[in-house]
């Protein structure tokens, strides 16, 4: 099974089984037209006429070249294709006689990513005749080059060589594991994988690794169960046990926050024109205190008290650099 995961920020956890990637691969060439099929119908039913016309039009905009039909035979394949590949199945509704997507029976999550990043990439396309309305920022993370090889690692089984090299010590080391699968937190990538040199498994920083190389050593897949792993991760480490924390935000804050929950654990406690206060079970780590700092004085930690205390003795520390 190949496993992409990404925080939600995601915060949610994000996968693509092995099947699913080599069936989508094997349809490439239809993959777009899937993908504007679910993307206009989760925003607006559509007869077949109103589909018919905008499928041609999005297609024919980006082949200036080619002449496009899109006839209803195409459209019952393509239903029966997208259920199959997305687990999404497109309804009719005989008194309007328009078909939609009911975007709550959507339940992998992953294809709602995979969805919203090809509705962001097709308006930036579009958008590029009108680049100077568009910014992006040029901040990037390194190593995103790995993961295609990496990808091909673990749907075939083989294991993978290469140099790695910790933010915090000067020491190159080289590594041969056993890849699980790939994560995505905070826009930074990391490799899980079952290290040779201990047994353990471990959390790879891409923008770590180097001369990576893919061997022809076949491994049995390695029974871990991710979506548990990271079930109450914030990022990537999940070393300290899972607490409930309650925060409480300023009005202001936590109408944002609860536009773009913390986590998919996140549940609102209180709501009103003093505060917001909402309710988290995840683990108190670094990087999760990291995001509590960077709100300032528009969030306290009301629970545990043990997060308190950190919270405390970290604002003191950075007081002490301004004194």
């Amino acid at each position: 099974m190949v496993e992409i995961i990404s925080s939600h920020f995601d915060r949610q956890l994000f996968y693509l089984c092995q099947e699913q990637l080599k069936i989508i691969m094997s349809k490439l060439h239809y993959f777009k037209r899937y993908l504007l099929i679910i993307d206009r119908l989760r925003s607006r039913s559509s007869s077949f006429l109103e589909l018919q016309e905008y499928v041609i039009l999005k297609l024919e905009n980006e082949e200036t070249n080619i002449n496009f039909e899109y006839s209803v035979r195409t459209f019952e394949r393509d239903k029966k294709d997208i259920a199959a590949l997305f687990g999404i199945f497109i309804q009719y509704d005989r008194k309007d006689k328009s078909y939609y997507i009911d975007e709550e029976e959507i339940e992998d999550q992953s294809v709602t990513r995979m969805i919203d990043a090809f509705s962001i990439h097709h308006a930036l396309q579009e958008g590029n005749k009108l680049s100077p309305s568009i910014f992006l920022e040029n901040r990037k993370s390194l190593g995103t080059e790995h993961i295609h090889g990496m990808i091909h690692a673990i749907q075939n089984g083989v294991m993978l060589k290469f140099t790695h090299q910790k933010h915090w010590v000067n020491e190159i080391k080289q590594r041969e594991v056993k890849p699980i699968a790939i994560k995505e937190s905070q826009q930074r990538w990391y490799l899980i994988a079952w290290d040779k040199k201990d047994g353990n498994i471990k959390t790879f920083g891409l923008d770590r690794i180097s001369n990576l190389m893919i061997t022809d050593t076949k491994f049995k897949p390695i029974p871990y169960n991710i979506e548990k792993t990271f079930q109450h991760a914030f990022g990537v480490v999940t070393n300290e046990a899972a607490v409930k924390i309650i925060l409480e935000f300023s009005w202001q804050q936590g109408n944002y926050m609860k536009s773009f929950p913390l986590h998919e654990s996140q549940s609102i406690l209180e709501d009103n024109e003093d505060r917001v206060l909402i309710e988290l079970f995840i683990h108190p780590t670094n990087d999760f205190i990291m995001e509590l700092l960077k709100y300032g004085e528009d969030v306290k930690v009301l629970e545990p008290q043990s997060l308190i205390d950190t919270m405390k003795n970290r604002i003191e520390k950075v007081a002490k650099l301004y004194q």
